[in-house]
């Protein structure tokens, strides 16, 4: 998807590639607390200053956390499904917008997801370019099979909230950054499944720090299946093996919500363009 020509006639890789070396300098949503060695190899490889602005996350103060006043129905059915499961034992999975899986790796995840006996969430929404009912790509029976352990909703979901939620305590996540850094803020071990562009890149350096654990995939095809989706999502969300992953991320958390870095991270960023502005 990232390397193919669009209407423009060139590519997001080909346009991210010369938008990099025809910078002055080079900012990255990042910090040297999360991935200091490969932001000191960034000036290397792209001769230039790089400046990590911080991780960026949603201000806590705007998040409107369970049990608020809530208005919209489609967010109070979310909501009121997590308020009856304990703390920390729901598996929330989102894998974003911009690239879809196939039905039979679709089937692969769901029928995982149902025999791992994890509660689980799920943010689905209808591959671009289906014209059949969205439902068929879904394994047959699965959504009443699940019933009580697992809901999928389509389409929107109110993901800063379900993160805050207490009943919260994974996120099967495409390694999207601002998802990644979403559920860095409240503290969640990742099961990881990228897609697209940098998100393998991103669940390298999380894996790489204990935050995540990746579905493994086939070698050659980069297809996955139920057992590795299984076996992936026991070890993060329950089994004892997984417990440093889960501590490991509750020692990551505070980097995120660190206000003192955050603003040094900008001042940084202001020195830079006042010392480019001009050049």
């Amino acid at each position: 998807m990232g390397t193919q020509e669009n209407e423009s006639g060139i590519s997001i890789a080909q346009r991210t590639s010369l938008t990099f070396f025809g910078s002055k300098f080079v900012g990255v949503r990042s910090s040297f607390e999360l991935e200091s060695k490969w932001l000191s190899l960034l000036p290397e490889l792209l001769e230039k200053d790089v400046v990590p602005v911080g991780l960026l996350p949603p201000p806590a103060e705007k998040i409107s956390l369970a049990g608020e006043s809530r208005s919209d129905g489609h967010e109070i059915d979310v909501i009121d499904w997590l308020n009856k499961h304990p703390p920390k034992s729901v598996l929330y999975i989102a894998l974003g917008s911009e690239a879809a899986l196939s039905t039979e790796l679709l089937h692969e995840l769901a029928l995982g997801l149902e025999r791992s006996g994890v509660p689980f969430l799920w943010a689905l929404s209808k591959p671009a370019g289906m014209i059949t009912d969205a439902t068929d790509i879904l394994p047959a029976s699965f959504e009443e099979r699940i019933k009580g352990s697992g809901h999928v909703v389509w389409g929107w979901v109110p993901q800063i909230r379900i993160l805050a939620h207490a009943s919260v305590g994974g996120f099967l996540t495409h390694c999207g950054p601002s998802s990644v850094i979403e559920s860095l803020q409240f503290g969640h071990p990742l099961v990881m499944l990228p897609l697209i562009i940098d998100q393998g890149l991103i669940a390298r350096v999380l894996e790489e720090r204990g935050v995540g654990v990746e579905v493994p995939r086939d070698a050659e095809t980069g297809d996955f299946d139920q057992e590795g989706v299984v076996r992936v999502v026991l070890f993060v969300m329950v089994e004892e093996e997984g417990k440093l992953i889960r501590h490991n991320v509750g020692m990551i958390q505070p980097i995120s919500t660190d206000k003192i870095s955050q603003e040094k991270h900008l001042d940084e960023l202001i020195k830079h363009l006042e010392k480019y502005r001009n050049m």
